[in-house]
C-alpha cells in the first residue's frame, strides 16, 4: 500500500490540472490513467481535438466548393482524406506530447497507467496487466474518469457494423451515404462535416425536433441551415430495426405511422453518452450515485465520503470539457486557497461547432417559461447581421432574454459563424450586470459580428 496525500483517477481537463497544482502545492501526488494512449482524457484524443481539426478541414472543403458567391472559379478541388485524417494525428500526438512533458516535470507527482477501482473507502488500486496491481490510499481521492458513448437498445444494432463519436473520427474513407441516429450537438456537428467532406447525410431523431433541449425557433432554424446544405431529416421517427447485407446497412423507421426503410453504407449512432462510474467499484467506497449511474456530489464538488471528490463528466449535469475544468478550479481553490466557492447557479455557456455554431449562454426561452420569470424576448434573422453579409456566409437567428423588471439579459442563443464568441460577449454582459439597453449603444469595432449586438438589443422595447 503506497501512501499520497492526493490520488487522481483520470487525465482529462479536471485531473491534469489539479494534478499538477497539487503537486506544486507539495501534495504527493499519484494521478491514474487507464492508458497511455488515453492520456489527456476523451477531449484530447477523441473528442474536442480530433473533432474540431477535422470540422475545421471540412468548413475549407465547404468554402472551395461555394467560392463563386465571391466569383472565384475553382472546379478542380480534391480531398486527399490520408492528408485530412494525418493532420488531426499531427495535433492530437503534439497535444498529448505537451501534457506528457508538463506531467512528467512536475516535482511530487507520479503517474500510473492501468484501470483504477475502489479497493476500500480512502484506497485505491490498479490492475496493470499481467496479473500486477499497484494499491494507494490517500485522505484526497479526485475522480475524473469521464464518461463513454451509450448504446442504445436498437434491435439488429449487434449484427451490423456501427460507429460511436469515437470510431467515426477514425475512417478512412468517406462514407457514401451516412444515417446519423440522434440529432444532439454531436450528430448535427459529424453529420454536417462528413456531408461537406462529400457524404450524403440522413439524421434519423426520435424527437419532434433537433437538438431537443433547444427553444423550437433556434432548433428549425438550424435545421433549414443544414437541409440547405443537403442534409435530411427524419424527425418524430422511431427505429425498428438495422440490418446489413454485403456491406450496405438497412434501417426500418416507423414516421408517421408508416414504416419506412433507409439504405446506406455507414451508421452512426450518438444518442448520449454513460458515466464510467460503474468500473470503479464505488460501492466498496460507499460512494454513492443517482439513478441514471452518474456520481453525486455537493455544492463543492464532495460527494457523500468526506475527501473525496467528482470533477467533470462522471458527476453528471453538463459535459462540457469547459466544465471539467471549472470543476479543478473550483476544487483547488477551495481546497489549497481555503474559499468557499459553490457550483451552485453557475451560468455554463457551451458552443456546437456545426457551421455556422450556435452559441449558449444562459436561460433559453423554454427555461425561463419553466422558471416563470417575468422576461422579454428579442431575436432578429440572420439577413439581418451585416458582416455575415459581407463574407457572404450563411448567419441564422440571434435570440435573447430579458428580465423585463431589471433589464439584465437572462441568456442568449447565437447561430452565426462566430456564435460561440458572441455568446461569450454577452456572458461577460451578464457576467458584469450591464443591463441589455446599454448594449443597443455600445460601440463595438465596425464591421464585427459583435456590432449585431447594438442590433438584436435594439428590438428591445
Amino acid at each position: 500500500m503506497i501512501k499520497k496525500d492526493a490520488i487522481i483517477i483520470g487525465s482529462g481537463q479536471a485531473g491534469n490540472p489539479l494534478a499538477i497544482k497539487l503537486a506544486a502545492a507539495g501534495w504527493k501526488t499519484v494521478l491514474i490513467e487507464k492508458s497511455e494512449e488515453m492520456l489527456g482524457g476523451v477531449c484530447v484524443n477523441v473528442g474536442c481535438t480530433p473533432s474540431k481539426t477535422l470540422i475545421a478541414s471540412a468548413k475549407v472543403m465547404h468554402t472551395i466548393k461555394t467560392s463563386d458567391k465571391h466569383g472565384i472559379s475553382l472546379s478542380d478541388a480534391k480531398l486527399n482524406f490520408t492528408n485530412t485524417q494525418e493532420r488531426k494525428e499531427m495535433i492530437v500526438k503534439a497535444s498529448k506530447k505537451g501534457l506528457k512533458k508538463n506531467l512528467g516535470e512536475a516535482e511530487n507527482l507520479e503517474v500510473v497507467f492501468g484501470a483504477a477501482s475502489f479497493s476500500g473507502e480512502k484506497t485505491i488500486s490498479v490492475d496493470q496487466g499481467d496479473q500486477k496491481t499497484v494499491e494507494f490510499t490517500a485522505p484526497y481521492i479526485f475522480i475524473n474518469a469521464g464518461c463513454r458513448p451509450a448504446t442504445p437498445e436498437i434491435n439488429g444494432l449487434e449484427t451490423v457494423k456501427w460507429y460511436n463519436s469515437t470510431g467515426i473520427l477514425e475512417l478512412k474513407e468517406i462514407p457514401q451515404k451516412l444515417i446519423v441516429v440522434g440529432s444532439g450537438y454531436i450528430g448535427l456537428e459529424l453529420g454536417q462535416m462528413y456531408s461537406r467532406f462529400g457524404s450524403e447525410v440522413i439524421i434519423v431523431e426520435k424527437q419532434g425536433q433537433i437538438m431537443s433541449n433547444e427553444d423550437a425557433d433556434v432548433a428549425e432554424d438550424l435545421q433549414k441551415i443544414l437541409e440547405d446544405e443537403g442534409l435530411t431529416f427524419h424527425l418524430n421517427t422511431s427505429i425498428d430495426k438495422v440490418e446489413e447485407q454485403k456491406g450496405e446497412i438497412t434501417v426500418t423507421i416507423t414516421k408517421n405511422n408508416e414504416e419506412e426503410k433507409i439504405k446506406g453504407t455507414h451508421l452512426l449512432v450518438v444518442t448520449g453518452r454513460k458515466s464510467n462510474a460503474d468500473s470503479l467499484d464505488l460501492d466498496k467506497a460507499g460512494i454513492t450515485t443517482d439513478q441514471k449511474g452518474y456520481i453525486t456530489v455537493n455544492e463543492a464538488l464532495e460527494t457523500n465520503i468526506d475527501g473525496v471528490y467528482a470533477l467533470g463528466d462522471i458527476k453528471g449535469g453538463s459535459q462540457f470539457t469547459h466544465v471539467a475544468y471549472n470543476d479543478y478550479v473550483v476544487v483547488s481553490e477551495n481546497i489549497l486557497d481555503k474559499k468557499n466557492i459553490s457550483i451552485e447557479d453557475r451560468v455554463i455557456p457551451y458552443t456546437m461547432f456545426t457551421d455556422p455554431q450556435v452559441g449558449r449562454i444562459g436561460f433559453s426561452e423554454k427555461q425561463a417559461k419553466e422558471k416563470e420569470l417575468n422576461f422579454s424576448v428579442v431575436k432578429i434573422p440572420g439577413k439581418r447581421i451585416t458582416r455575415g453579409i459581407e463574407s457572404a456566409t450563411v448567419q441564422g437567428l440571434w435570440k435573447a432574454i430579458v428580465d423585463k423588471k431589471t433589464g439584465q439579459i437572462l441568456g442568449a442563443a447565437i447561430i452565426g459563424s462566430e456564435g460561440g464568441e458572441i455568446a461569450t460577449v454577452i456572458q461577460m454582459a451578464m457576467k458584469g450586470n450591464i443591463p441589455a439597453k446599454d448594449l443597443e449603444n455600445f460601440m463595438f469595432s465596425h464591421p464585427t459580428y459583435s456590432e449585431s449586438l447594438n442590433t438584436l438589443f435594439g428590438e428591445l422595447e
